[in-house]
């Protein structure tokens, strides 16, 4: 079952789980292996981690939910998010990006997944997975109304999707799968704001449907789930 945990600031409460975490495995196993989320919540976490010191900054491999099938530098990237913020943290070598730009997003997939496996073993496992909620439900590139959504792809790990029809931006994507939320040593779900309340309450509390609301995947991870949110996003559960 996952954790609520209501607070005045999201961003500030991640980034101390993220701390947690990685502080955590870095002692335990002499690394951490992250996935960051993109999207809204990005730029105010890390923002927020930035200036943590204490986090093992050397000791992290960073990899990314999902990606946009654009080039690094575009304002629609993940990766370009993060570069910003928090490029100067860490050397290049620990970063593991997505490449939105490839000509074949689906051997960009096969690729990103032999880095995974290379990187973290076989199965990879993450020790942390931060998470944001679509509007429509969706966490990570599994959109809502999408079958694949509903598949755990336990020896795919990476996925090219086709542009949503009905999230902005609608561009293809490159995802990790449900398998790799399910098996993360933590997973962190962050969600602001009143319009994000009945997406958070069907994703936690209504009638199991893993083609509608994707992130109830969520209930079913054997690690540790955190939802960091905001009174306004919590009002309906």
């Amino acid at each position: 079952m996952s954790e609520v945990a209501i607070v005045s600031d999201v961003a500030a409460a991640a980034a101390e789980l993220f701390l947690e975490a990685t502080a955590g495995a870095a002692a335990a196993r002499g690394r951490a292996a992250v996935a960051l989320t993109g999207g809204s919540s990005a730029a105010p976490l890390y923002a927020r981690l930035r200036g943590i010191e204490k986090i093992p900054w050397r000791d992290l491999q960073i990899f990314f939910t999902d990606e946009r099938a654009v080039p690094p530098d575009d304002e629609l990237s993940n990766f370009a998010i993060f570069q910003g913020v928090l490029g100067g943290r860490v050397a290049s070598a620990q970063v593991h990006r997505l490449r939105g730009e490839a000509r074949d997003l689906d051997e960009e997939a096969r690729r990103a997944a032999r880095e995974m496996r290379e990187t973290l073993g076989d199965p990879p496992r993450f020790d942390l997975m931060l998470l944001g909620l679509g509007p429509d439900g969706h966490v990570l590139s599994l959109f809502a109304g999408v079958p694949g959504s509903a598949e755990r792809g336990d020896d795919e790990l990476v996925r090219h999707v086709e542009a949503p029809q009905h999230i902005e931006p609608r561009v293809e994507r490159l995802t990790l799968i449900p398998f790799l939320l399910l098996t993360a040593r933590m997973a962190v779900l962050q969600v602001a704001g009143e319009k994000k309340a009945p997406v958070l309450a069907r994703a936690l509390e209504g009638p199991e449907d893993l083609v509608g609301c994707p992130a109830q995947w969520l209930r079913h991870a054997v690690g540790r789930v955190v939802v960091v949110c905001d009174e306004a996003a919590a009002s309906q559960l």
